[in-house]
């Protein structure tokens, strides 16, 4: 499914950030009240602004009031603090503008809730990799949305039964969406078109929301050479960069493709001569003389931006360490 190809997941994660949830936003009533953030954490403070189409404020009293506390009093264009509790918690905003003698009141109910937007690129690396692995130029992504919404402290609300609503940018992807679709697979944009992927994850009546945004940014593929040992394997922990001596008269290289869609051709050149296309090489030194050659190891995939190369010194001949017996 190439939902991406327009321009494309955030940083998934891709790292990817956080928000949540919002209620009480204005509307055209006489009085309203405006929170921000829109979708407000747990535990985070949030900014209250009294706002009215139909009352002049500067001439009105206006109190702003949080679970039954005052915590703003004025006139005009006033704003008030307020921090909010644990997932599901609920935290009432009351706001009274008095005009003339006559009351008119607001009231809002916020319950904060998160959800977690999480970027899984399924590109090349070694199988014993510890990392992340990073977005690839038009490789697969899988978007994953971990909700945490609840409708009480002690309650939450399974995320199968949540209504998911998937953006690219502002465009809704709607055979993405809808009840219990937490997961997208979807193909990242080309190099340098990063793209903003956001979900809206809502109950089914639509009083919980909880909203989160990453952008998806391809790199550049890279290729690293490392030692294979005959005994202990390939030695991941090290890579080679520069120049290696050969400890013995022969060693054995592998090359690993990272950050590539799908498992790139590779290709072994020595003094720049095609040498082998596997993703081990075996280097031998003959005679008695000391020396060295230019050994690299490139790779290349199928698609744009979907190359790497990666080359070094190997010297041979020279002195060796003694073996643990002084042999």
């Amino acid at each position: 499914m190439r939902l991406f190809a327009l321009s494309l997941i955030a940083a998934l994660f891709f790292i990817p950030s956080l928000t949540a949830v919002a209620q009480g936003l204005p509307t055209t009533e006489p009085l309203s009240v405006s929170i921000s953030p829109q979708y407000p954490r747990p535990y985070q403070t949030i900014t209250i602004t009294p706002r009215s189409y139909g009352v002049n404020l500067t001439s009105s009293t206006v109190v702003i009031s949080v679970n039954g506390t005052e915590i703003e009093r004025g006139s005009g264009l006033i704003t008030g603090y307020a921090r909010l509790g644990g997932p599901g918690e609920r935290t009432t905003i009351r706001v009274s503008v008095t005009t003339n003698g006559q009351t008119q009141q607001r009231e809002v109910i916020v319950r904060p809730a998160e959800v977690a937007l999480v970027a899984e690129p399924l590109t090349t690396t070694h199988p014993f990799y510890k990392g992340a692995p990073l977005v690839a130029s038009e490789g697969r992504v899988r978007l994953v949305a971990i909700p945490d919404i609840r409708t009480a402290p002690g309650t939450s609300v399974a995320p199968q039964n949540l209504v998911y609503t998937w953006r690219l940018g502002n465009r809704i992807l709607e055979s993405s969406s809808g009840i219990g679709k937490s997961v997208i697979d979807a193909v990242a944009p080309i190099r340098y078109r990063d793209a903003t992927v956001s979900v809206t994850v809502t109950s089914q009546d639509s009083t919980l929301v909880a909203y989160a945004e990453t952008v998806v940014a391809p790199v550049d593929p890279i290729i690293r050479i490392y030692r294979n040992d005959p005994l202990l394997g390939p030695l991941f922990d090290t890579a080679f960069s520069g120049e290696v001596v050969m400890s013995t008269e022969e060693e054995t290289f592998r090359a690993v493709p990272y950050y590539f869609g799908s498992t790139p051709a590779v290709t072994w050149t020595m003094n720049s001569i095609e040498s082998g296309y596997d993703k081990d090489i075996t280097v031998r030194s003959t005679g008695a003389g000391i020396g060295s050659a230019i050994l690299a190891a490139s790779a290349r995939g199928s698609l744009l931006f979907q190359s790497a190369e990666s080359m070094l010194t190997v010297r041979f001949g020279e002195l060796r360490p003694l073996g643990i017996f002084g042999l």
